[in-house]
């Protein structure tokens, strides 16, 4: 058994080709899909995809990419009413916050974790928000969106899948001055960017490291890898994102929507990873099954 912890078989790529898509999973053995929400509309996706396929379950949260929108439309409205960006921050972040909890409340057998979120300093080329700039109001209403939502995760038990782009420090700090959103064994660095401070507050926490195709082909990916102890990692593929080698190769050139990556690839991802770090294919399989039904509380066999 495989789990994907980390896809998005509710983007737009996606689209109309969920059955394929899960076939083709599960005949590479992929037979769980953690499918994540970056904002509150796909996030209400990924939950009606659960109900639909025994194999999926559901995370749901806002991206600090999109926490964008929400600010640039607090300054839209202070611009006719008056009010203070930081007043708006308040409302706007909490009624996030009810948007989401109506979202848990409504499928508890559906939704295992809050994500992804966190803190995201990097410049996208390819955005749909032009007038995006990394400011300092922007980071802080991400951190408002950050804090709300772990504390989410922790008042309703549930995963935290934290996303974390060239912001260590933003997200350290946070940590440091709320030792309450630490959440042992129920946390998960997405993607986790080679960082040695990221490493030993995870296994300071015991926070678990998601390892993604990337690893195939970043060298500085499969070094820190290395590094990681098997009991810390979980497969992921943020499929459509991340194509694995030697898929990469081959379909380089290719439009977006022909190289995307798919749950599938976990298999590929696990055995690249069993090969980096000298184990047993079949024991990297049962070590990462184990740690993601132990983040995500996955007890039930799927269907």
């Amino acid at each position: 058994m495989l789990i994907d912890t980390h896809c998005h078989t509710n983007f737009k790529i996606f689209k109309s080709q969920v059955d394929q898509v899960i076939a083709r999973a599960c005949e590479a053995g992929v037979d769980r899909l953690i499918v994540v929400g970056s904002d509150l509309k796909n996030s209400r996706l990924a939950v009606r995809q659960a109900k639909v396929y025994p194999e999926i379950k559901a995370a749901v949260g806002v991206h600090p990419h999109h926490v964008w929108r929400f600010l640039e439309k607090a300054k839209s409205q202070a611009q006719v009413t008056g009010e203070s960006l930081d007043d708006l921050r308040l409302k706007v972040v909490e009624t996030v916050r009810e948007q989401l909890v109506e979202l848990i409340k409504a499928s508890p057998q559906e939704v295992v974790a809050v994500g992804e979120v966190g803190f995201d300093r990097h410049f996208y080329e390819k955005t749909q928000y032009e007038t995006l700039e990394i400011t300092q109001e922007y980071l802080s209403w991400q951190q408002a969106f950050f804090i709300m939502q772990a504390e989410l995760a922790r008042d309703h038990d549930l995963a935290l899948i934290i996303h974390n782009r060239e912001a260590v420090e933003d997200l350290l700090k946070v940590f440091a001055k709320r030792p309450d959103l630490i959440l042992p064994q129920k946390t998960v660095f997405h993607c986790c960017e080679p960082d040695e401070r990221l490493l030993e507050f995870a296994k300071k926490h015991r926070f678990f490291l998601g390892v993604d195709g990337d690893v195939t082909y970043d060298h500085k990916k499969a070094k820190f890898i290395q590094q990681v102890p098997l009991e810390m990692l979980v497969l992921e593929t943020d499929s459509p994102y991340l194509l694995p080698e030697p898929e990469r190769s081959q379909k380089q050139g290719l439009r977006f929507k022909d190289r995307a990556a798919e749950p599938r690839h976990v298999a590929v991802i696990a055995d690249y990873v069993a090969n980096l770090k000298k184990v047993k294919l079949t024991e990297l399989k049962k070590q990462t099954t184990l740690n993601a039904s132990l983040l995500f509380s996955l007890t039930e066999p799927v269907a």
